[in-house]
């Protein structure tokens, strides 16, 4: 069985609109049923009365004289009896009529009520037109009743409405004034004893949930920034150790590489725990970090780290700038954007070329890999979206954080077969 769906433009309509609307409908429905009840009963009884009345002044003209074709019209204004040889001079309507009474025959503009003996020897006839043309009156007067109190039901929708709205629309302000970094916030203590003081109540409900999530995310990422910082400003320390012990022995040159992308891992390491905090804050406040970063010399280390997988996957990097471009952010904040481009690039290139081209204010990775779908385009930067079998969706996801949070801007667009071309504008437009 089919639910039933209420229609768009219903659903598109604000709840106090819903609700006048639902009252109008409510009593105009009431108000017609009522009016047309009032009609009938009227009708109904105009008809018993003219039919009593025809019947008992037809028995009593018959009963006065038995030969019906004798009778003289004896009766008042607008009565008029048919018998005997007047038959025949009677509307053409009123001979086809069987015995009994009728109400409201129509001849040309005129309106009867018509009583026809049960032989059919005599017809009496009543005009009735002046009572027939007075109904429009009580039609109007209906009508006019009807608007009447569907002006009054609008009125009182309006104030109704809002009187039962009020709470509602409280609730909706306090809801809508609590800020983002506001914890311990409450609203069931101002709304109770209604079905708005149990929505207040589910709120808090969330609400309470919801300050306990942040805190612990808040608690995590403060303890794991700690406990992670502490072992590799260890290693870091160890490895500086160790490079200057190798410098007074002349090391050989795999040693020395091996070394120094150790000590990059760590820095990258503590760069990120870095950036993971400055994330950690409120959505609504931008990023305020000190530091420089020189574009050219990440883009050069990030291809030196990812040479294995270029080499592996036959592909060739071209690395064109044509100007130096500077940032005034932290260069681990500058990497990480960049490296998850460039190994994102890497990743759905399985051969051809990858080409970084850096400008006055922008940075260009582009690749010949396999594109991305029409239906995905848009989906690329959602949290754990991912279209690699082992992806986690999480790396275009936290470029784009960043790109936001820094005002920066991002264009991806993709052709499947054909390849991706992202750029990243660091300035406003």
């Amino acid at each position: 069985m089919t639910a039933f769906r209420s229609p768009r433009w219903l659903l598109a309509l604000s709840l106090r609109a819903r609700l006048i609307l639902a009252i109008v409908l409510l009593v105009t429905f009431i108000s017609s049923v009522f009016a047309l009840a009032l009609w009938q009963i009227k009708t109904r009884l105009e008809a018993v009365a003219f039919g009593h009345m025809a019947e008992e002044q037809l028995n009593l003209i018959l009963s006065e004289d038995a030969d019906p074709s004798s009778l003289d019209i004896r009766l008042l204004r607008d009565w008029s009896l048919y018998a005997g040889d007047a038959l025949g001079t009677m509307p053409v309507v009123f001979s086809e009529l069987p015995p009994g009474s009728h109400h409201s025959v129509r001849v040309e503009d005129r309106y009867y009520q018509v009583q026809v003996s049960d032989d059919t020897l005599a017809v009496l006839t009543y005009d009735i037109t002046e009572w027939e043309n007075q109904e429009h009156w009580v039609l109007l007067l209906l009508v006019l009743g009807i608007v009447l109190v569907l002006v009054i039901a609008v009125v009182s929708a309006f104030k109704a409405s809002a009187a039962v709205l009020s709470p509602l629309r409280r609730l909706t302000e306090r809801i809508a004034a609590i800020q983002p970094q506001q914890r311990g916030v409450r609203l069931s203590a101002e709304f109770t004893g209604n079905e708005v003081g149990r929505i207040a109540q589910a709120v808090d409900a969330y609400l309470e949930r919801l300050d306990g999530f942040v805190s612990r995310e808040k608690y995590f990422t403060t303890a794991a920034s700690h406990e992670l910082r502490t072992p590799l400003s260890v290693v870091t320390g160890a490895v500086e150790v160790l490079e200057s012990q190798l410098d007074d022995g002349a090391p050989h040159a795999a040693s020395s590489r091996a070394i120094n992308r150790i000590k990059r891992a760590c820095y990258d390491m503590l760069g990120f725990i870095e950036v993971s905090l400055l994330l950690s804050r409120e959505e609504a406040q931008p990023l305020h970090a000190s530091g420089s970063a020189d574009v050219a010399a990440l883009v050069h280390h990030l291809i030196d780290e990812l040479k294995p997988q270029l080499q592996e996957r036959h592909i060739e990097v071209e690395l064109t700038a044509t100007r130096e471009l500077h940032l005034d952010q932290p260069e681990s904040l500058v990497q990480i954007v960049i490296s998850n481009l460039l190994r994102n690039a890497v990743e759905h290139t399985s051969h051809g070329q990858i080409h970084v081209q850096i400008d006055k204010d922008s940075l260009c990775i582009s690749d010949t890999g396999d594109g991305i779908a029409p239906e995905n385009l848009q989906r690329v930067f959602e949290r754990s979206f991912t279209t690699k079998v082992q992806g986690t969706g999480l790396g275009l996801n936290l470029v784009h954080r960043l790109c936001e949070r820094l005002s920066w801007q991002i264009d991806l667009q993709s052709v499947v077969g054909e390849g991706t071309r992202v750029c990243v504008i660091f300035h406003k437009p």
